[in-house]
């Protein structure tokens, strides 16, 4: 997989990563409670909750930071 240069993610605290493995490390976050939402018929485990909540603000907090630095960009 080739590495993409300039944005760098956070994925944690003090741990960024590139756009292309946060997307590879959202995956499961996303991807495993959707699953069984759509196995069960809407019902949902806590667990798969939690790690949607987990997914939703990893990717909401990196959309911001890919807005603010497009802002930043324009304003140069």
């Amino acid at each position: 997989m080739s590495k993409s240069k300039g944005t760098m993610l956070n994925w944690e605290y003090n741990v960024e990563i590139t756009p292309e493995e946060f997307i590879m490390r959202l995956k499961p976050l996303v991807c495993n409670p959707v699953s069984t939402l759509m196995e069960y018929d809407g019902d949902m485990w806590l667990s798969d909750y939690s790690q949607l909540v987990d997914a939703f603000w990893k990717l909401n907090n990196a959309v911001q930071k890919i807005q603010k630095e497009e802002e930043n960009g324009e304003e140069k």
